[in-house]
């Protein structure tokens, strides 16, 4: 073969497989490789992880409306160090429509979440029910009357903006309500912020009440979780605030009532709530029982009436955040008359 011609003949060869492999290059468009949509695999197997660069539009909903994530835009970190900015998520994770437990949503790209927090309110939530929009009666008997109320996060109101029955009673009536409430908090004294601790620390400051027209106290649903340092109660001639032993539960509630009556000399009450199927607070329900019998103290009693939990299971949820704590129209609408007629004497 002639020199000349088996060069030329190599060239021509050389360029047709160069050409070959720029065909097969990751860098051609289209190729999934290199598509940033994230529509193919290759791509979204890279991604270490998610970010919000700009989140939803809206966050507040309501309970029962559905997610809208418009306006959302979420940044992809790729395992190279690049980022890939405003991708096209694959998916939400998320209530539809939105519930009383739906703290969030989650994006979804490349097999990796990122999630927005999102706030929604209970329907009994909502203003109108609200102490703002609770209107007030002209010459109510409680106008004026000091209540003190002893609790944890049902009379502090955890689950419905710290508004609570004391809170509407106040409102309603031009009562002056003295709220000693902390959620999380115990009646037997097992932390400085327990009952026992949060009333001898009021009655040791200079805003304590010269004088009291009702003490009100919580059995506390926290208590529940310890049943063996529930105690006992003592005979009938056991009065004196010093010979209870504060660190149980039962104790507790002896050392409080007395407390109370010598302090202010004034009715104390105690109320329960409503039926939750725990056999710890059945317990604890039937020695508030005995020591109403042994003090004389008045149970507003939540538990075991049963025209007052005779209710429907739509008003079950909008009265209730959970099995514990009311919402703001369940303290107004269904509770509230408990505590009203229960007062209506001092």
């Amino acid at each position: 073969m002639n020199k000349k011609i088996f060069i030329i003949s190599a060239v021509l060869g050389l360029l047709l497989v160069l050409g070959a492999c720029a065909d097969r290059s990751p860098d051609r468009q289209g190729d999934p490789a290199s598509d940033p949509s994230g529509g193919v695999s290759s791509e979204a197997s890279a991604v270490w992880k998610l970010s919000i660069a700009q989140p939803p539009e809206k966050l507040e909903y309501e309970e029962g409306e559905t997610f809208d994530p418009a306006g959302v835009v979420i940044n992809a970190k790729m395992k190279d160090g690049s980022i890939l900015e405003n991708v096209a998520y694959e998916g939400i994770i998320v209530d539809q429509p939105l519930t009383r437990t739906s703290l969030f949503a989650k994006f979804v790209y490349g097999g990796e979440t990122v999630q927005q927090n999102i706030k929604v309110t209970l329907k009994g939530n909502r203003e109108e029910y609200s102490v703002a929009s609770t209107q007030g009666i002209a010459d109510s008997p409680l106008a004026g009357k000091v209540i003190f109320w002893l609790g944890s996060s049902v009379s502090e109101g955890a689950s419905s903006g710290q508004e609570s029955m004391a809170d509407f009673l106040a409102k309603k009536h031009g009562a002056q309500c003295i709220k000693e409430a902390v959620s999380g908090t115990t009646l037997a004294d097992r932390a400085n912020s327990s009952y026992v601790s949060r009333l001898d620390q009021y009655l040791a400051s200079d805003e304590r009440a010269g004088h009291v027209d009702a003490f009100i106290c919580q059995l506390s649903t926290n208590d529940k979780g310890f049943p063996d340092g529930f105690g006992a109660v003592t005979p009938a001639d056991v009065r004196d605030a010093a010979a209870f032993d504060t660190a149980t539960t039962f104790g507790a509630m002896e050392y409080i009532i007395a407390t109370a009556k010598d302090t202010w000399d004034c009715p104390v009450y105690f109320y329960t709530n409503p039926p939750m199927g725990d056999e710890n607070y059945e317990t604890m329900v039937q020695a508030l029982e005995e020591l109403a019998e042994k003090w004389g103290v008045t149970i507003i009693d939540l538990y075991r009436d049963q025209a007052f939990n005779d209710i429907s299971e739509e008003e079950q949820a909008l009265y209730m955040a959970d099995s514990i704590h009311p919402t703001k129209a369940g303290y107004r609408e269904w509770w509230l008359p408990k505590f009203e007629e229960a007062l209506s004497g001092i």
